[in-house]
């Protein structure tokens, strides 16, 4: 039984997310903010399965490349949401060791919306790259702590008032 509220849970946090990132396609302003809400989603099926979370980001992944108006951004979803999976892993390592592999992420996860946006979506002169570029590496740190006080927020208050506890330890 317990694992079947896992696959619902799960279900029900990938069809959140697939939602946020459609909306987020239709508006096309929205689209990074939408896959950081949706990401969230990933946050909070981490935090109550674990690893098992990866497969609610397949699931989103996959999916969403499958939807018409949401490929560039189910493409962004796959740079950015990996990120909320692979935090406690990052952040359970030595202060120096923590910051190098934060950076890198940046550089890597910026340097992937970097090339997504200028592959796949339009031509822009050279001013438009640098002022994307370096957007890019301050939504990726804001992102950085955003999941963080989120996380806590979740965990002492959100996840109690929500009364997630009770989903699945019911028998």
């Amino acid at each position: 039984m317990r694992k079947t509220k896992y696959i619902t849970f799960g279900a029900m946090m990938a069809s959140l997310s697939v939602v946020v990132l459609l909306l987020g396609a239709v508006l096309e302003i929205l689209d990074l903010t939408a896959v950081i809400v949706a990401s969230i989603f990933l946050m909070v099926a981490r935090e109550e399965m674990g690893y098992k979370a990866f497969g609610v980001y397949l699931a989103t992944v996959l999916i969403s490349l499958f939807i018409p108006y949401t490929f560039v951004i189910a493409i962004e979803y796959a740079i950015i949401a990996i990120y909320p999976i692979i935090k406690p892993f990052i952040d359970n390592r030595m202060l120096a060791l923590k910051w190098l592999l934060k950076i890198g992420y940046i550089i890597v996860g910026s340097f992937g919306i970097f090339l997504v946006s200028r592959l796949l979506l339009a031509e822009a002169p050279l001013y438009m790259d640098i002022l994307l570029a370096v957007g890019c590496l301050l939504v990726f740190a804001l992102y950085d702590v955003l999941l963080y006080r989120f996380s806590m927020y979740y965990g002492f208050k959100l996840r109690n008032k929500l009364k997630i506890d009770r989903f699945f330890n019911q028998k």
